[in-house]
């Protein structure tokens, strides 16, 4: 899950920051949005589409397991009726 906080007193944001770092340890990942602004400009995609796309999720799905499902299910529902 991802939270945005948008905190205009730069005081109150460093005191929340160290806060929410108490919590590192228990999968809290702090990111400032200057900094994923910065990991996904223009220059960033374009020099980086290929490893962008492959660590998609869908990169990780086997389209065959898919097709086999699919299969399965077609199969069943014509032969049961």
């Amino acid at each position: 899950m991802q939270l945005i906080v948008n905190i205009k007193d730069e005081s109150l944001a460093r005191k929340i920051i160290k806060l929410l770092n108490v919590f590192k340890d228990d999968g809290i990942e702090v990111i400032k949005k200057e900094e994923s602004q910065k990991e996904w400009s223009d220059d960033y995609v374009q020099k980086n589409w290929r490893e962008i796309g492959m660590n998609t999720y869908s990169a990780d799905i086997d389209d065959d397991e898919y097709l086999y499902e699919a299969a399965w299910e077609y199969y069943n529902e014509k032969h049961s009726h």
